[in-house]
């Protein structure tokens, strides 16, 4: 054999190397629990079964199997179990009605409250006050033993109960020698009389003993089993995952913790299992088996990630979401910045000067620095003796927008910070017709709260063609076309974890009267747009504490919205300053539909389809400023705006704006902007043209740190 050919046997050895080594440092390793704490409940309750808290934390609810009750303590401190308070005792007596309880669980507004037993036995209690138990009432009973009702073998022992998140689907466990899980459909929300069998899945494989508690995470992609005995033994709890939230069809095992509970049984025997609202926190009970004892416990456990056992993923139905309502700001704004521009071209026409600076954002990159002069000074050096509508106007335009959208029922809420900057230059064309084009930059962030430290970090860039034109004798037509390219970069912990592309394409039209009425000169509007967005495929490699790696495929899905009511405006001279007080209000109406995203787990392979919802059908949008211009040219701008959605899930976005500027004829420019919302950052600039160079000075500063958090600078330029 001659040399080449050990060459290649070497390389091919070497590759071989390295993709075995790669492939053993992305396979996931199992994630488990971290104790925090225990708290004894021993004399308190008799063979714990189950653990529940109240969505704020502050109310923990354990079933009593040996003293046949339901018991409500206080925490001092939201999901600590250090701070329960067992004087606060309220309990439900289920002697004679459901003895011997196992499972619990509340309906979505904890207005109820479910308990089964081995039995075969329900009771519903009716809570005057959502999860209080004082004053609870037992709902008739509907004579159905759940041991038999529709399934084809009997279950040998009811052990837990839970729904999914509206209340459509149920599920119970059935434990000790024919381990199942088994899913009825509710045609009434969260009534079990109105069951029928959706799918008895078998748990043979792995081949488990012993069920107690059954578990989901918040978007049902995941299942959680805890197994129990009455002697002592190494006990696991089993995950699965579930393709479709809450559809046990496409239920897969995917592990389970290796001897979570010690062999000798010294901790006590495992019986109920939660979590805390967040996913971040694991409950676990003991009971001291046959008798009161001191293993009647409550165990408090961290997680690294939401939900984080044997496997850890991304919140991807809040992940996915943020995605969507970014593409849809994205259309709001440049629709509201355009839009504007068409106000203020209408309260202006007749006037020469239609050029409108609202720039408010510092700018240190030269490049865009000079765009600005020069867009500027293009202006100044235009002929004003031209007729207007023979030359082009220039404008720009600044945002700054603070949000939270969320919650729906599988969606955390999202913290939203968003500001953007837009340049434009129209036309016009007659009397009654403006055309333009204009470039939006955007840049936010977008922190999905109670997800464990998932942000997002997100840039766009739109191109905006838009045109005005009467629609008939009475009405105009604000016609916008524009397309945009997306980067959402998506963080864990400030570790950028995956990156991921986009394009978008919208249109948007406005109807307005033409004619105004009273001194407010209140004007009927109406608005609708559509969009559509495609989402790259990207990867979400996680980190070495998630061990988790998601491959999320693309995405492409519409958004649109109608919206009607009525601007206003209203023109007064005080001791020679013109006002202009201007504003709108709105009913908004979000038509964009559910939509489907899909994404695979390497640890399991499977591949997950998650329904996106919207957060808020319903919305209404106010806009109210004050525009004010001086004799000596000096201009002072101050605007607000509300978005807000009227369903009970929160979702609002703030606008604030303030400016103060000045231009002068011997093409110099002075600016002074406060911005609150920004580390209440200052900023002088001074722009002034000398026999055909541009000279530009900006100082910059926060005002609650002056002199330590400043920058300056200085540019010169001249067009050739």
């Amino acid at each position: 054999m001659n040399i080449c050919f050990y060459k290649r046997l070497i390389f091919f050895l070497f590759v071989l190397f390295l993709l075995t080594t790669q492939i053993t440092y992305s396979k996931a390793e199992t994630v488990t629990p971290t104790f925090k704490q225990s708290f004894s409940l021993n004399g308190v309750v008799h063979s714990p079964s189950d653990v529940l808290f109240n969505p704020e934390g502050t109310k923990i609810f354990i079933s009593d199997f040996g003293q046949h009750t339901i018991d409500q303590y206080n925490l001092s401190a939201a999901f600590d179990i250090s701070s329960i308070d067992t004087s606060s005792r309220v309990d439900i007596a289920l002697a004679g009605i459901c003895g011997s309880p196992q499972g619990i669980e509340f309906n979505e507004d904890g207005s109820k409250i479910y308990v089964v037993n081995n039995g075969g036995s329900m009771a519903v209690f009716t809570l005057p006050t959502p999860y209080d138990l004082s004053n609870a009432s037992v709902d008739a009973d509907d004579g159905i033993s759940w041991k038999t009702y529709l399934v084809s073998t009997n279950i040998s022992n009811n052990r837990d109960i839970e729904f999914n998140n509206d209340g459509t689907k149920m599920f119970l466990v059935a434990a000790y020698g024919d381990e199942r899980v088994i899913e009825y459909n509710l045609s009434t929300p969260y009534l079990p009389s109105s069951a029928t069998l959706g799918y008895d899945y078998d748990l043979a494989d792995p081949n488990t003993t012993y069920l107690q508690s059954l578990e989901f995470d918040d978007d049902g992609t995941r299942m959680y089993l805890i197994e129990s005995s009455t002697g002592a033994a190494a006990r696991k709890i089993y995950v699965y995952k579930l393709s479709t939230g809450f559809d046990l069809s496409t239920a897969t095992f995917v592990g389970s913790t290796a001897n979570f509970f010690d062999a000798s049984g010294s901790n006590g025997t495992p019986l109920g299992l939660g979590f805390s609202e967040d996913g971040m926190k694991l409950y676990q009970t003991t009971y001291t088996a046959g008798s009161a004892g001191a293993l009647d416990m409550v165990y408090e456990y961290d997680l690294s990630c939401p939900y984080g056992i044997v496997i850890c993923e991304t919140d991807t139905v809040s992940n996915i979401g943020a995605q969507v309502d970014f593409a849809k700001n994205v259309i709001h704004h440049n629709k509201k910045g355009v839009f504007k521009r068409f106000d203020w071209l209408r309260r202006n026409e007749g006037k020469d000067n239609l050029n409108s600076q609202n720039i408010r954002l510092n700018i240190h990159n030269p490049i865009l620095a000079s765009l600005t002069v020069q867009l500027n000074n293009k202006f100044a050096k235009k002929d004003k003796s031209k007729n207007n509508s023979q030359t082009w106007s220039y404008w720009s335009h600044g945002d700054i927008t603070l949000g939270r959208v969320g919650d729906t029922a599988t969606s955390k809420p999202k913290e939203v910070k968003t500001k953007g900057i837009m340049f434009g230059a129209d036309k016009k064309i007659d009397e009654n017709k403006f055309i333009g084009a204009a470039i939006r930059f955007g840049k936010g962030d977008v922190d999905l709260i109670s997800s464990g430290g998932t942000e997002l970090d997100n840039e766009s860039l739109t191109l905006n063609l838009y045109t005005s034109k009467p629609f008939d004798e009475k009405t105009n037509l604000d016609s916008l076309l524009a397309v945009s390219y997306l980067k959402i970069d998506q963080l864990w912990k400030g570790t950028i974890v995956g990156e991921r592309n986009g394009k978008q394409l919208f249109a948007a039209f406005k109807f307005k009267s033409k004619e105004g009425y009273g001194n407010y000169n209140i004007t009927p509007t109406g608005t609708i747009d559509f969009g559509i967005t495609h989402f790259s495929t990207y990867t979400d490699f996680g980190t070495s504490t998630t061990n988790s790696v998601d491959v999320h495929g693309s995405h492409t899905f519409e958004t649109g919205s109608v919206a009607t009511g009525f601007t206003f405006d209203n023109f007064i001279s005080v001791n020679g300053v013109s006002l202009t007080r201007s504003g709108s209000f709105e009913y908004v109406a979000d038509l964009t539909p559910d939509t489907d995203s899909n994404y695979r787990n390497h640890s399991d392979n499977v591949m997950v389809t998650n329904s996106i919802e919207k957060n808020s059908i319903h919305n209404f949008k106010g806009n109210i400023g004050l525009e004010a211009l001086f004799q000596n040219n000096i201009t002072f701008e101050v605007n607000y705006e509300r978005f807000q959605g009227l369903d009970e899930n929160n979702s609002h976005h703030d606008s604030i704006f303030f400016k103060i500027g000045h231009i002068r004829e011997e093409e110099s420019q002075f600016a002074l902007t406060y911005d609150p919302l920004k580390n209440n950052t200052a900023e002088v600039n001074y722009t002034k043209n000398l026999n055909g160079y541009d000279f530009s000075f900006n100082l910059a500063d926060d005002l609650t740190n002056i002199g330590n958090s400043s920058e300056a600078s200085i540019y010169m330029h001249r067009i050739f």
